[in-house]
């Protein structure tokens, strides 16, 4: 009787711990933890006066910090600048930062084996006067930095120190992911 009673004790915990929740959402999504369902009512996030009052933050972490308005995340172990925070004030932003990919070129040309050092510029459109966060790309021998900084306000470029030892002489690619935009840059 007792094994019984701990096998649907065991069985019941079992299937608690697969369920998921839904908050006016009778058919939760199988991926979800949580689903809402209202067509009314919003998500509100916890507010906090600043990222610095939230205590041993990971990874996943959304807030809505009062100190800046907006809404921020923590992600690869530090906040986020603000999420979409859309307008200040009554004036729209300045048009977002556009990368120009297919005009980006790398100098010298690269040839494999031998040791390199050079340029990777990305021309961009729409600068804000906004910064950028430092970034380092590496492939086929290479390793593209990027310095933190702003972005001009109007059109402008940015400019990487490439060095290192390429493997391949031709078609080098460099995923670049500056202020929302994502750009496969090859150099030719």
């Amino acid at each position: 009787m007792k094994k019984n009673v701990l096998l649907l004790i065991t069985l019941s915990l079992s299937v608690l711990s697969f369920a998921q929740v839904g908050i006016k959402q009778t058919n939760p999504n199988l991926s979800s933890d949580l689903e809402l369902g209202s067509t009314n009512k919003t998500l509100l996030l916890n507010r906090v006066p600043n990222t610095a009052a939230v205590a041993n933050p990971v990874n996943g972490m959304m807030i809505y910090d009062q100190s800046e308005e907006c809404v921020k995340a923590y992600q690869n172990g530090k906040w986020s600048k603000c999420l979409g925070k859309g307008l200040i004030g009554k004036k729209a932003l300045v048009s977002p930062v556009s990368l120009l990919c297919t005009s980006a070129t790398l100098s010298p040309n690269p040839v494999a084996g031998q040791a390199f050092k050079g340029t990777l510029t990305i021309p961009y459109t729409g600068g804000n006067g906004g910064s950028y966060e430092a970034q380092s790309i590496q492939n086929n021998g290479l390793i593209a930095t990027l310095s933190a900084g702003n972005f001009v306000v109007g059109n402008g470029s940015l400019q990487y120190s490439v060095t290192g030892t390429p493997d391949r002489t031709g078609n080098i690619t460099f995923n670049a992911n500056i202020a929302g935009n994502s750009c496969a840059v090859v150099s030719k």
